[in-house]
């Protein structure tokens, strides 16, 4: 195990490095060094005798970026390890390292823990986070949590409104990193208002107000669930570089409900990469894609085998359509639920605002807030595309 490597931490990294707290939080913006930082403290931890664990919102940002980081410091300290795949652990000689999502909070119980790492924690359920710390439990348990904040959620209640001795944070900003691209700040701060910006580049904790999607209720829309193989999928896509690119795979039951079960959303991709990730999902058989209408990008999907028709995008009529499904029915159930990993799903909806009057023109009519819109934008072509201008209550 080499100790002789050294880094030269951001100021946000530093202060959360020396910071003494029980349980402590890295909160910054996008590109911010969170996932570097949290990857290092991960590795420092896995040194001492006990068991972590290492967590993500979904397992697809496990493997693909918070697992990727912490198995690299690994490399490079030449740290004896060996990866258990089937049993998503890692075997060392001090103890054994849980790598899990925060999808299902069920599937955390079991370890006793001596540490956890849990990577843009904001996206998970409060429920996900209560689970952790009743394992963390072992020779002075600890844990650290690196995100980007997502309004006044249960990260703001536990670590800033209600902190008490155990809950500490420390905040950074996008700026601070220098190895961001010259041109990733400038973009960012051209696509968000002053309300987002705060939020995805200084990393602070802000309110907004006007939500759309005021029925959406977590503990009601969000639900665990399989998808039978003999119910009908779609799939929806809303394109973008600078801004993610948006996949969302639904399917619908013998009465008509939605159920959304997937997600893809990457910023600064080629379409033939967002092809091949969305091809590679599954093998199901699709009654339709739809799109934006964009003839370039849908030609070039359409030559990676995926071939969607444009969407209808009337927005006003859209939303409403999103609403009804939303509301809750006689059956006192909604027409419409979506798996715990379409995170950015579920965070767009709670972000999801209307504009102020006076941005629209006062007179004129309400229009949403143009940023953080893309997943909504997709499932409004989804259930558009699906509803078919008409909607039946059941």
């Amino acid at each position: 195990m080499r100790n002789d490597l050294t880094y030269s931490l951001l100021p946000g990294q530093g202060a959360c490095l020396d910071m003494q707290a029980k349980h402590k939080a890295f909160i910054g913006g996008i590109g911010s060094g969170k996932t570097f930082f949290g990857a290092l403290w991960a590795m420092m931890q896995s040194q001492g005798k006990g068991d972590g664990m290492v967590l993500s919102p979904t397992y697809r940002m496990l493997e693909d970026v918070t697992q990727k980081e912490f198995f690299g410091f690994l490399e490079r300290h030449g740290a004896t390890y060996h990866h258990d795949r089937s049993r998503g652990q890692v075997i060392t000689p001090q103890g054994t390292i849980f790598l899990r999502s925060a999808e299902n909070p069920d599937r955390l119980r079991g370890p006793n823990l001596t540490w956890a790492w849990g990577d843009e924690a904001a996206l998970w359920r409060e429920e996900t986070f209560k689970v952790l710390l009743g394992r963390l439990r072992m020779n002075n348990a600890h844990s650290l949590y690196t995100t980007t904040p997502a309004g006044f959620n249960w990260l703001w209640k536990y670590f800033v409104d209600e902190p008490g001795d155990r809950f500490r944070y420390v905040q950074g900003s996008s700026r601070e990193n220098p190895h961001l691209d010259a041109e990733f700040v400038n973009d960012l701060e051209d696509a968000y208002s002053t309300e987002f910006a705060a939020q995805e580049i200084e990393g602070r904790f802000v309110a907004f107000e006007g939500m759309i999607y005021s029925e959406f209720n977590r503990h009601v829309h969000v639900q665990d669930f399989d998808v039978p193989d003999g119910w009908p999928r779609y799939r929806a896509i809303d394109y973008g570089y600078t801004n993610p690119l948006v996949c969302l795979w639904g399917a619908t039951d013998e009465d008509g409900r939605l159920y959304i079960y997937n997600e893809h959303y990457q910023r600064k991709q080629l379409i033939a990469q967002h092809a091949a990730t969305i091809n590679g999902y599954e093998t199901s058989e699709y009654a339709w894609t739809v799109a934006d209408h964009d003839a370039q990008d849908n030609a070039e999907m359409g030559s990676h085998g995926i071939s969607p028709t444009s969407a209808k995008k009337d927005v006003t009529i859209g939303i409403q359509r999103v609403k009804a499904r939303l509301e809750v029915q006689k059956d006192k159930r909604p027409r419409m639920y979506i798996h715990p990993r379409c995170v950015n799903l579920i965070k767009e909806i709670d972000l999801y605002r209307w504009a102020p009057m006076a941005k629209t023109g006062g007179n004129a009519k309400e229009a949403p807030v143009k940023e953080l819109d893309h997943a909504m934008d997709a499932l409004r072509y989804m259930v558009m595309e699906l509803d078919n201008g008409s909607f039946v209550f059941i």
